[in-house]
């Protein structure tokens, strides 16, 4: 007890010997300079009073006190001057208009970022916090400082929305003091390579404030940063968060379009479609309305791959092409591959269209949909765990029945036509480890009276698993699933109706491993295996009167596997290079019975001498082939580059399509023991540049594909009737060369490029006997060569909550082969036709409007909701799709078909329940 007394003494003491005493003086001057009354001060109490001499050079002093402390007198003598006076470690300083802090403010154990303040802090506090989160709040440890590695660290960083807890991809850090950074991947996975120390970070991504921390670099490690979303608009915070969105920075060979841009782009039926939106750009065009396919570079509709989400698509349409396959709520990226396609992507000639969708909200429950007079949607988004799960369901069907029972035209009147689509994802962050488990379902159906019907359907499912290593090393697996399907029923001749069903299976293995040894250096490697099964069906009779036979189609079944590499480094700050490397090995295999013909330049059903048979699983045909891919990207100045690439593809399966449109029964087919797969070499080269502070970005690029063994069908080609398909199919030639050019304004209220492109595609089957010609050997152009294709689009921001769209299209009309004349043998009418694809239909035009108008912006309000309306093709053309001939008082008259031949006005209301900035 007396040890505790005497502690309590000593510290008491030392309290009270520590606290400084108050200075008091007895004061009395008239008309003295300020810096004289300070020096008396000085004098009296050995305190000293800072200042700047401008401040009081006017001040004369007047004081008569007694007993007044050395604060209490300068305040009385700097009055109303605007100056205040602090007492600072026994002395005094001045400052215009503030006093010194002198205390830090009382906080809590509770998190806060940066931008954010404690409930009830007051302002004061809140602006000293403000002034110094950068050095206390926004710095970020990472590894440790008994590591003891070298200098060089591994780091990978995770970014994520604050909100809902999101990974973003297309982030982008940059590092100030090294003038370098870096872009998140699809699963907001970022990585560095620095030495130790302390940096500046400057982490940027469209939609989302910037941030800026500090970095104190230890050793390997890894950080997490969540972004804040912008409630600005948009385009002042998107166009350069994401490198690929810019054209001077993006890799060769990709286009890209922000989510954004999808949802204000007016579209047919007012539906979001990112399918054509993606016809927008340069280099991309579409036979015309209600065409599901797409030309990539004069390729035909077959040679480009979709994935979402790594599942491959078969149908990417609904409703005959007038509706998109995907619901563009749920898409969080979107990048096309054109140019240079990254190795770990084979199978297709021309493009790969790569889609992911969002992971959904991991910190609350979010509702949104919307309803146009011809389709609804829903989705749905709450966590599971929070902060780390997440699941995703999204969901779409028509009701546009109604419409057709009020056409005129009576086989329209008595029809039908619907759609459902289902998309699931199931999303786990752990703290190394981002597992997806995603699952995507279409059905489409159709019914022309009485006569014909359609329904084809998309099945998928995937599981992505993506795993840090270490902090240089990431492994990514996926497994994924695909079927697409179709049956149809005709019955428009009773005597040979028929029914046909379809089934096409795709299983697929990818894994593949990233190297980061540096910021300049990156090397991906990998395995990927694919297995096709195609189940083609039979046609059989349909009805008790038809007289058609049965005809069995078979089955196939290929498997591809190959493996790639690539490697991406900066030779020097101005240069870097893309090197690929793919060898794949595709083999059709067995159980099948190949046709053996007395002549192998004669393949004809008549001509067939014997078979052979092959055991399941045996190969029937193998094709080895290496692919090289390599692209440059050089900065010619801060504003510009230069751009080239070459690629080489090869396509294991093609569709069995003699029309200029895709159908719903058209048929894939796998190469095999005749038809060998084909192959692309594309060269290309453009000049990317950004004027005026980035506000205008422009482009030119030239390119030219050559492929060998493109399958071309033989005149009269009908793959129902045979199911030989080598004596339908001859393999030839195709070329396609041209420029593209592109100007992309980025104002604050208004925004939207022009794309302009000039090409050409044209076909040559030049065998050795005349059977095995195409046009008498002579090239010519193919069904999607559409030489002059120009698009322009105006986004006009008006407010926060609305945005005026416009959309302008015009191109060549695509070739036709037309009829020239009839002759009669033994009274039987024969036509003659021009040689193959020799004229065109008239040239297309279209101009579309749309309006957006948001609702109430309020962040905490629980219901919002939106509305667009839109024109599609405003001057009511009748563009024509095809060209059609009928004998008419023995005349051979040609007609217009068009599929819109009028304006099309549609509304579409959209509601979020819900943070307005749930998505």
């Amino acid at each position: 007890m007396k040890r505790l007394i005497i502690l309590l003494l000593l510290l008491t003491g030392l309290q009270l010997y520590s606290q400084e005493p108050v200075r008091i003086l007895s004061c009395h001057v008239a008309n003295q300079s300020f810096a004289g009354f300070t020096e008396l001060i000085r004098n009296k109490t050995g305190s000293r009073v800072f200042y700047k001499s401008e401040w009081v050079s006017n001040i004369k002093v007047n004081l008569n006190a007694d007993s007044i402390t050395v604060l209490e007198a300068l305040n009385a003598v700097l009055g109303t001057t605007g100056l205040k006076t602090s007492e600072w470690n026994g002395n005094y300083i001045i400052l215009p208009d503030e006093e010194l802090s002198t205390r830090l403010p009382e906080l809590t154990s509770t998190a806060i970022s940066a931008d954010s303040t404690l409930p009830g802090q007051p302002v004061g506090d809140r602006d000293f916090l403000k002034g110094r989160s950068a050095d206390i709040l926004k710095t970020l440890t990472i590894g440790s400082k008994h590591a003891g590695q070298a200098r060089i660290a591994k780091i990978n960083g995770t970014i994520s929305d604050i909100e809902n807890g999101e990974l973003i991809n297309g982030a982008t850090v940059f590092i100030e003091e090294t003038n370098t950074g870096a872009a998140s991947d699809r699963n907001g996975n970022i990585s560095l390579s620095l030495k130790q120390g302390r940096y500046t970070a400057r982490f940027e991504c469209m939609g989302y404030n910037k941030t800026t921390c500090q970095l104190d670099i230890l050793s390997d490690g890894s950080f997490d940063v969540r972004l804040v979303r912008a409630l600005i608009p948009l385009k002042e915070a998107v166009i350069y968060g994401d490198r690929q969105m810019n054209l001077t920075q993006k890799d060769p060979g990709i286009e890209k379009v922000s989510v954004r841009s999808i949802k204000e782009i007016p579209m047919m039926l007012g539906e979001r479609d990112i399918i054509k939106v993606s016809q927008l750009l340069p280099g991309i065009v579409s036979v015309g309305e209600g065409s599901a396919g797409l030309n990539v570079r004069g390729g035909n509709f077959d040679q480009n791959a979709f994935y979402i989400n790594r599942v491959p698509v078969y149908n990417t349409s609904h409703f005959f092409g007038f509706y998109p396959a995907f619901n563009a709520d749920i898409i969080n990226d979107f990048i096309i591959y054109k140019g240079y396609i990254p190795a770990q992507f084979g199978g297709r000639l021309s493009s790969v269209f790569d889609i992911v969708t969002r992971q959904g909200n991991k910190k609350h429950f979010a509702l949104h949909g919307g309803i146009n007079p011809f389709s609804g949607n829903i989705t749905i988004e709450t966590p599971v765990i929070n902060d780390s799960c997440s699941f995703l369901l999204s969901g779409r069907s028509s009701f546009s029945d109604w419409v057709l029972s009020r056409m005129d035209d009576y086989n329209i009147r008595n029809s039908s036509a619907g759609f459902y689509d289902i998309t699931s994802l199931l999303s786990c962050d752990l703290k190394k480890t981002n597992i997806d488990l995603f699952f995507y379902r279409s059905y489409d159906h159709f019914k022309l009276a009485e006569l014909t019907s359609y329904n084809y359907s998309n099945l998928g499912f995937s599981l992505s698993i993506n795993h840090h290593i270490n902090a240089s090393v990431k492994n990514n697996f996926s497994l994924a699933m695909s079927r697409y399907a179709y049956g149809t029923i005709d019955k428009q001749e009773i005597s040979s109706a028929y029914q046909h069903s379809y089934q096409l299976d795709h299983y697929e293995l990818r894994n593949d491993i990233s190297h980061s040894f540096s910021e300049k250096h990156t090397l991906t490697y990998g395995i990927d295996m694919i297995l096709y099964m195609l189940d083609r069906g039979t046609v059989e009779p349909f009805g008790p009167e038809s007289e058609r036979l049965p005809v069995p189609h078979g089955s196939e079944k290929g498997l591809e596997a190959a493996l790639f590499i690539t490697d991406i480094y900066n030779i020097l700050p101005w240069i870097r290079i893309y090197g690929g490397f793919r060898f794949s090995d595709y083999s059709s295999l067995g159980p099948e019975k190949v046709n053996v013909y007395a002549s192998p330049f004669l393949r004809d059903i008549r001509y067939i001498t014997d078979t052979i048979s092959f055991r399941s699983n045996e190969i029937i045909k193998s094709y080895p082939v290496p692919e090289f891919r390599i692209a440059l990207n050089i900065k010619t100045d801060a504003a510009g580059t230069v751009k080239l690439s070459f690629n080489q593809m090869d396509q294991n399966l093609f569709m069995l399509s003699n029309t200029v449109a895709l159908a719903p029964n058209t048929q894939w087919k796998l190469s095999d023991y005749y038809l060998r797969p084909s192959r692309c070499n594309q060269y290309s080269l453009g000049i990317f540049r950004n004027f005026f502070s980035n506000k205008l970005e422009g482009s030119v690029e030239v390119f030219y594909k050559s492929v060998n063994h493109f399958p071309e069908f033989r005149d009269g080609a009908n793959f129902l009737f045979s199911p030989a398909v080598e004596t339908e199919v001859l393999q030839g030639q195709q070329k396609s060369y041209g420029f593209e050019l592109f100007a992309r304004m980025n104002g604050k209220k208004t925004d939207g490029w022009i794309a302009y492109t000039w090409s050409r595609s044209l076909i040559r089957v030049n065998g050795t006997d005349y059977w095995n010609k195409i046009n008498n050997g002579l090239a010519y152009p193919s069904n999607y060569d559409i030489p002059n294709a120009l698009n322009t689009i105006v986004n006009c921001h008006f407010s926060k909550r609305v945005t005026a769209s416009s959309v302008l299209c015009y191109q060549t009309g695509k070739p036709v082969t037309y009829p020239l004349s009839v002759y009669y043998i033994n009274d039987q009418p024969y036509t003659d036709f021009s040689s193959r694809n020799k004229y065109r239909i008239p040239d297309y035009f279209r101009i579309d409007l749309s309006l957006n108008i948001e609702g109430s912006l309020k962040m905490k309000k629980l219901f919002h909701s939106s509305w667009q309306f839109g024109i599609y093709n405003l001057m009511g053309r009748r563009n024509a799709f095809s060209v059609y001939y009928k004998s008419e008082d023995g005349q051979l008259n040609s007609y217009k078909y068009s599929i819109i031949g009028a304006q099309l006005l549609t509304a579409s209301w959209l509601i979020k329940i819900g943070n307005f900035e749930t998505y």
